[in-house]
């Protein structure tokens, strides 16, 4: 059965204070448009029925991908997945994320769908909240008080809802530079690469010989907000690497998640895709680390 869009007005805005006056204008009632993926499902379904959507995809410089003068990385809001598949490859962080987005959806969803809109929509499952969790990033958001700067591991607050306030606008993404020689990957589990994630690992590894010099975990899906591991990174942060303490890493990080059992899977199975995923990310990342390092 096809489902209709309740009624809504339509405003297009040329400038992100353009768009921050219409959002203080309208309040409750207005949404921010982009790529429309997973709004206006929601508007179909009626579990959203803003009165007014305020159009953004034509604001000018917020479709940058660039690097910053101290190696970090800067990502406009608009970006979309597609942007990232195929920007050049310049980097570890771009490499991960160009992964991460090459797993998003369908190539439809892929062409529409923005950055901004994945994190801002604040879904635990949201692709691109582990991987940059791992890379410590930053959001940028701009509203009637000026700009503010949120570090990502404080910006999911619960299913649905960030710290994003009703009147701004996520401009950008800022990720500083990795640690040296670092190396990250990003899974997910879901029945096929274009649904929604079950449960999503990023894992970012830096090594000082054989010794794990940096270590960071970010689990979705599998808890109320995107968040990282903290006790699977402690063990292994500093020691030297074994196959048995890859093993405790990833069963730690799987006793740190908190699913629930709904339509698309039991708790305990995305428990167990959890540790197989951290261990696959442990191997994948430390392997290309060493040879990184040779």
């Amino acid at each position: 059965m096809l489902l209709g869009l309740p009624e809504f007005e339509f405003q297009s805005c040329g400038s992100v204070a353009d768009a921050v006056a219409l959002l203080s204008r309208h309040g409750e009632d207005a949404r921010l448009l982009a790529g429309g993926t997973d709004l206006l499902i929601l508007m179909k379904h009626r579990r959203a029925v803003p009165r007014t959507l305020i159009y953004i995809k034509r604001i000018p410089g917020l479709d940058h991908i660039s690097g910053d003068a101290g190696g970090g990385l800067r990502i406009g809001g608009l970006v979309t997945a597609r942007d990232l598949v195929e920007a050049p490859a310049d980097g570890e962080a771009l490499a991960i994320l160009a992964g991460t987005a090459a797993k998003l959806g369908t190539t439809q969803i892929r062409n529409l769908g923005t950055i901004g809109g994945n994190l801002a929509n604040a879904s635990p499952s949201a692709e691109f909240a582990p991987a940059l969790l791992t890379m410590d990033a930053s959001v940028t958001c701009v509203g009637p008080g000026g700009e503010r700067v949120i570090p990502l591991d404080e910006f999911f607050l619960e299913p649905g809802k960030s710290a994003l306030a009703r009147d701004e606008i996520l401009t950008e993404i800022v990720a500083p530079p990795l640690p040296a020689g670092a190396k990250g990957i990003y899974f997910k589990h879901s029945l096929r690469e274009m649904d929604v994630a079950m449960a999503a690992a990023a894992v970012l590894v830096a090594l000082d010989g054989d010794e794990c010099r940096e270590i960071r975990i970010a689990l979705g899906a599998v808890a109320p907000t995107p968040g990282r591991a903290p006790a699977a990174e402690a063990v292994l942060r500093g020691k030297r690497i074994d196959a048995a303490l890859l093993d405790e890493v990833a069963r730690v990080a799987a006793s740190e998640a908190a699913p629930i059992d709904d339509i698309r899977a039991f708790a305990d199975t995305r428990r167990e895709a959890v540790r197989i995923m951290v261990r696959r990310g442990l191997a994948a990342t430390i392997a290309r680390a060493r040879e990184n390092h040779r």
